[in-house]
């Protein structure tokens, strides 16, 4: 009896499991994609120490404020939470949204949108959400693996970025000057921030899947073949009847 009931509370556990196409994963996709929105336009007020290197300071680090907005990180916590395909899924969802719905950019929206430097950074997401989630799945979550989904997912998305303003400026799109400006305040010190929450956001998802995967899981059972289910009745009933004798 014990045996049953830890069976069947095992069922509920997730394991490692890819992703399955259910209403509840479709659910979730479009929680993601509510929370990709809301990052978009989210901004914390970062304070810390950080090292200026001035003489006069404490230890020559002084306080550093911030304006940070999570939404790398983010990219990487749907990547950890629905995997590869469905974390793309998400992605094309806010393009399409983007496209022809609402403004949900940074910058706006519209299919104009593909001439901002912002829109370099997007697509960088599908190769983070790629690689992350081979890497976090393949590797069951380890210290090592969400580390190394951290660095080389952001290192990806602003190489993206970076590309890509470079190949607007090539083709006269964007002033050459503003390029310099605007990857400065995107590729700069951000990166470090991106680094590190987007590690915070990893292990965060882990608990969190836990939670989703009663919601993801698809119950449905496959129908028993009345041939295995008669041998198996036949397997029991002789180890039974061997006990017996």
């Amino acid at each position: 009896m014990n045996k049953r009931i830890q069976g069947e509370i095992e069922e509920f556990i997730y394991k490692g499991e890819k992703t399955p196409f259910s209403l509840g994963t479709l659910i979730v996709v479009c929680l993601c994609l509510l929370l990709m929105i809301v990052g978009t336009f989210t901004q914390l007020n970062l304070i810390h120490y950080w090292p200026l290197g001035v003489e006069d300071t404490a230890f020559g680090l002084g306080t550093k404020n911030y304006l940070y907005i999570p939404q790398i990180p983010l990219v990487l916590f749907i990547a950890a939470i629905l995997g590869a395909r469905f974390g793309c899924f998400v992605i094309i969802l806010y393009l399409l949204v983007g496209f022809f719905a609402w403004p949900v950019f940074a910058l706006g929206g519209g299919l104009g949108y593909v001439k901002s430097y912002f829109f370099g950074y997007i697509l960088g997401y599908f190769f983070a959400i790629v690689f992350a989630s081979r890497v976090l799945f393949y590797d069951k979550f380890s210290f090592k693996s969400m580390l190394y989904a951290s660095v080389v997912g952001v290192l990806a998305i602003h190489f993206c970025g970076i590309l890509y303003t470079a190949i607007l400026g090539m083709f006269r799109l964007v002033n050459f000057a503003f390029i310099k400006q605007a990857l400065s305040t995107l590729s700069g010190d951000k990166v470090i921030y991106d680094i590190v929450f987007s590690f915070v956001f990893i292990a965060l998802s882990i608990p969190v899947k836990q939670f989703l995967w009663l919601m993801m899981k698809n119950y449905s059972k496959p129908k028993r073949d009345a041939r295995t289910t008669q041998e198996a009745r036949q397997m029991r009933r002789i180890e039974r009847e061997k006990a017996e004798g």
